[in-house]
């Protein structure tokens, strides 16, 4: 196999800018160094290529050929990837990640406002965002994964920030209608039991029939689902984000009761960035 000679940046260097200014001189002046040391970078190149990159006829003005014109593209994807791999490598350097995982549900709601603020006062702090259930989140954080966890309250244990009982909201989409007198039409996760248990318990003793209507496996799924006007769900009133719409008593709904949500921080660990991050996650849950 033939080995290729490895490209010069400076030469490419000198070749895109080029083909931008088309005059070696005015590349030299926007390089800091004299025409012929150009001339050179582009000889070098084209005998590496084996074709000529430019028509440099005397008495015309000089331009792209054909392969130049092809070259040129590659030359710059090759400059700004290797400004980007720089760049990566700086900001790792620097960067602190935060490892955080909560639900889909959290995720899409509270948790936007939460990451932007804590952008504010730690730009260079990466956090890393992993969304599951809570009971397997919870699992994962116990494992190591997770140096925060942002789901619902999943029992007293060393590490539990705080934990907060947030309302929950019948919830649909923005033209959902319903009779009262007929069986009420509901979407819930497919292993979402916690959630249907308020919405059944709450209902049965409203004496207002309901029946399953639809169910997903996934809460963005479910979401679809009751956006679509298919049906209505529970969900902590702080996570009903439009277009979702909460319903109230005045729909002939009864009153649910409160669900309690908690953050988790891996024991051990003593870091500023980590410990403001945990008080911004409760902040933002006793705003909404």
């Amino acid at each position: 196999m033939e080995i290729l000679v490895p490209l010069d940046l400076k030469e490419l260097e000198s070749f895109v800018i080029s083909a931008e200014t088309l005059n070696f001189s005015e590349t030299a002046k926007r390089r800091n160094t004299v025409q012929s040391a150009v001339s050179s970078h582009i000889l070098k190149l084209e005998e590496l290529v084996g074709q000529r990159l430019f028509d440099r006829k005397r008495g015309q003005s000089m331009r792209l050929t054909a392969e130049g014109e092809a070259f040129v593209i590659y030359a710059r994807r090759i400059l700004n990837l290797t400004d980007e791999a720089i760049d990566s490598i700086r900001q790792s350097r620097v960067q602190s990640v935060i490892r955080l995982g909560t639900t889909s549900t959290l995720a899409v709601s509270v948790l936007s406002g939460v990451l932007e603020d804590f952008a504010l006062q730690f730009p260079k702090v990466r956090v890393e965002v992993s969304c599951d259930r809570s009971a397997a989140t919870i699992r994962r954080f116990d494992n190591g994964d997770f140096d925060l966890a942002f789901i619902t309250d999943q029992g007293k244990r060393p590490g539990r920030l705080f934990v907060e009982n947030v309302g929950l909201a019948w919830v649909s989409g923005p033209r959902f209608s319903f009779d009262p007198a007929k069986s009420v039409p509901l979407a819930f996760l497919t292993d979402g039991r916690d959630l249907r248990r308020f919405a059944m318990n709450a209902l049965d003793n409203a004496g207002q029939e309901s029946h399953i209507a639809h169910t997903s496996p996934d809460p963005i799924g479910l979401r679809a689902l009751v956006i679509a006007n298919l049906a209505l769900t529970v969900m902590p009133r702080i996570a009903a984000m439009a277009p979702l719409k909460v319903r109230s008593e005045s729909d002939g709904l009864p009153s649910l009761g409160r669900l309690p949500i908690s953050a988790y921080q891996r024991v051990g660990i003593s870091r500023k960035d980590v410990e403001a991050l945990g008080r911004a996650l409760l902040s933002h849950t006793l705003k909404s």
